[in-house]
């Protein structure tokens, strides 16, 4: 079954709450496993939470464009924001898994998550925007 969701909320933290709306309708419509739809929530809430707290600098509200889409054994989460370059897959700091928790930098941390949960991440900067694409292959 194919699918296809859209959803723009401003940069405010308790959005979280409206793009697990959407989320659960989608995953409900799209009949995802459990399982993928909380790797989905956590790394699309993770996401989220970075491009709020670090993408602007001028404390104005922004759009945050969603788009959900499942094709086949896939489903793909787009996130597109028009912030400050950023290309988490170059920019994010390695999380450094070695040291002990107080010498450890900060950041990383939720990239590595991310990218743990999810089969493929791509990021692009087109027309002053960033896209970063999530995608989840389904069993």
């Amino acid at each position: 079954m194919q699918g296809f969701r859209k959803v723009i909320v401003p940069n405010r933290l308790e959005e979280i709450r409206t793009i697990e709306i959407v989320l659960a309708e989608f995953a409900d419509e799209q009949e995802l496993p459990p399982e993928a739809l909380f790797q989905i929530q956590l790394s699309l809430e993770e996401i989220f939470t970075n491009v709020v707290s670090y993408a602007h600098d001028d404390n104005q509200e922004h759009d945050v464009e969603i788009v959900l889409s499942k094709d086949g054994k896939a489903v793909t989460v787009e996130i597109i924001d028009d912030g400050l370059p950023f290309d988490p897959l170059k920019d994010a700091p390695e999380l450094d898994v070695d040291s002990s928790l107080e010498d450890r930098g900060i950041g990383g941390a939720g990239i590595r998550l991310v990218r743990q949960m999810m089969s493929e991440l791509n990021y692009k900067r087109d027309n002053a925007r960033n896209h970063l694409v999530m995608v989840k292959k389904l069993p």
